[in-house]
Formats: C-alpha cells, structure tokens, sequence
C-alpha cells in the first residue's frame, strides 16, 4: 500500500484500493480495507477510494502492467511467474520516479520493504483499525 501510495503522490494519481478477492475473507467481492479500516478520503494529500464503491467503478485503459490488458475471462488465473513479472515492472516504474502512460496502474503484487520509510509511516499515520479490530488488537495486547 505505502508503495502504490508513493506512486500516486508522485504522479497526482488517485489511489484506489481494491482488495477484493483477499485471503482473509470468505466473500471474494467484497472490499477487505473498509472491513478492517476506517473510511479514509485522503493519505498524505493523495485522493483516496477505497469503499465498496469499488465495486461500480470501470478503471479506464490502458493499463499498466500490459497483461491487465487482456480480457477479463483471460484475467481468471494468474500464475506465479507473472506475479512476480509484475512485482518486477512495478518496482522499475515505482523506482524511475516517472509516470506511466497508462491511465490504470495496478499494484497487484507485494512490493513490501520497496519503498521509503516515511512513506510507510505516512500509510500508519493515516489509516485506522474499525473499533471493533481495535478491541480485539487491545485485547490481544492486554492477553499477552
């Protein structure tokens, strides 16, 4: 996140976070950020959507990287290899300090530890656990 949020802050970008179809829900359309976190508008200057309005928006072409280009029936399954292809791109772009022609950038592939620290910081800074995530976290904290 703190890396597609330096990317977007860099190139005046939106950043919109989609993490539907995450490991940590049984509900694959649904957004997990509004799930675990409090509504955020804006990181850091950076306009952010990151509801379930997520789900009625349409991303305009091209994007970046290439394969999310194809057709969304050829978009099912994305093997390991190309993961890591895009992880690669991503980091080169992200790294060039340059923006990309594409009008869509999508930063599906871990890219921990590949950005600055106050970017980092700057993600913690500005998003919340919901209250009730809180709760468990203190919870736990308190437990152990």
């Amino acid at each position: 996140l703190a890396a597609a949020w330096r990317f977007a802050k860099q190139t005046g970008r939106t950043l919109a976070i989609d993490w539907r179809g995450s490991c940590y829900l049984d509900e694959p359309f649904t957004n997990a950020f509004p799930v675990f976190f409090e509504p955020v508008e804006d990181i850091g200057g950076v306009r952010v959507i990151c509801d379930d309005d997520i789900n009625t928006r349409s991303f305009p072409g091209p994007f970046f990287p290439t394969w999310w280009n194809k057709p969304s029936f050829d978009c099912i399954y994305r093997p390991d290899e190309q993961i890591f292809r895009e992880r690669d791109q991503l980091d080169q772009l992200f790294q060039s300090q340059r923006d990309s022609d594409a009008n869509t950038v999508v930063c599906d592939a871990c890219l921990m530890w590949r950005c600055d620290q106050e970017a980092e910081r700057e993600i913690f800074r500005s998003i919340k656990p919901r209250p009730e995530i809180q709760a468990r976290i203190d919870a736990i904290y308190r437990e152990h």
